[in-house]
């Protein structure tokens, strides 16, 4: 049995090179865009809580092959470890919600967006673990 965590994430579509964020009403009533996430519960482990948030929040099945760590760490703010993953889709859906919005940008496109600085990062460090796994498929030798 886990502690209390937070799985956060985003959908990557490959083909296209966008990530899917969604836009939140901020604690001072700023409308920004954020990863998806929550809670976990009860006997749920890191990839069972993102893949239940995604479907959530998506109306989206995605099989557990398709998600992939990026990294975790402690935020002292929600005093929970936050583990973040990102989702491959071979479809850019059109999503709705109750009060959110949902839209598929690129990662230059997202340096322009309102998006807090935690957030930020963790895109970055998400993009940067896409990128690695690129260039390993492509046959690529990292330095070290």
């Amino acid at each position: 049995m886990h502690k209390d965590f937070y799985a956060s994430g985003f959908l990557y579509h490959p083909r296209s090179q966008q990530i899917l964020l969604q836009q939140i009403n901020s604690a001072n009533n700023d409308n920004v865009w954020s990863l998806l996430g929550g809670s976990n519960k009860k006997k749920e482990n890191f990839e069972e809580a993102f893949l239940r948030i995604i479907n959530s929040h998506l109306k989206l099945k995605l099989k557990p092959s398709f998600i992939h760590p990026v990294y975790d760490y402690f935020n002292i703010g929600k005093n929970k470890k936050i583990y973040i993953y990102y989702a491959n889709v071979s479809k850019r859906g059109k999503f709705k919600g109750k009060k959110k919005i949902f839209s598929w940008f690129t990662f230059r496109q997202i340096q322009k967006l309102p998006i807090p600085e935690q957030i930020r990062h963790d895109i970055v460090v998400g993009q940067r673990v896409i990128e690695s796994s690129i260039r390993k498929r492509l046959g690529f030798r990292t330095i070290g």
